[in-house]
């Protein structure tokens, strides 16, 4: 079992790129050699994905995000804020936000999951990554990395 599962979800396209690119920068500052720590890159979170959510203590998930705000703007989402964000069902698979629904029903979260969303401008398949989007995802990097270290400074 995994004690830490840190996933990046995205896709190699513009913007999309966003969670992927948190989970390089956490490997670049050596978060996977910490014990019990997984880091991955994700495609689609579907329901072939939903075994990544249980049997850790801990998950963070990173994806990118449509919304109202600027490029590069980080939030969190607890548990509570799912149904209001609810992606819904695609044609192709299920979506973040449906997906930790169906494993919170099916009992296989993990006891903390954290979920960060990186607003994106308008899809730009092709293209390189936005600025903001590269910033915000090296940020958010770091506040993960400083979180995990936070208790072994306490210890």
């Amino acid at each position: 079992m995994s004690r830490l599962r840190i996933l990046g979800i995205g896709s190699p396209s513009g913007d999309d790129q966003a969670g992927w690119l948190v989970v390089d920068a956490l490997a670049a500052l050596g978060v996977h050699a910490r014990n019990n720590v997984v880091i991955d890159k994700l495609g689609r979170p579907g329901v072939q994905r939903l075994a990544l959510l249980e049997n850790a203590d801990w998950v963070i998930l990173v994806d990118a995000m449509q919304g109202d705000g600027r490029p590069g703007q980080v939030q969190r989402f607890d548990r509570k804020d799912w149904p209001a964000c609810r992606e819904g069902l695609s044609s192709h698979d299920l979506g973040v936000i449906d997906a930790l629904l169906l494993a919170r029903v099916l009992g296989k979260l993990a006891a903390r999951l954290d979920l960060y969303g990186i607003t994106i401008g308008p899809e730009n398949p092709g293209q390189s990554v936005h600025g903001a989007v590269m910033a915000a995802a090296a940020q958010l990097a770091r506040r993960i990395a400083d979180e995990l270290i936070a208790p072994l400074r306490q210890a």
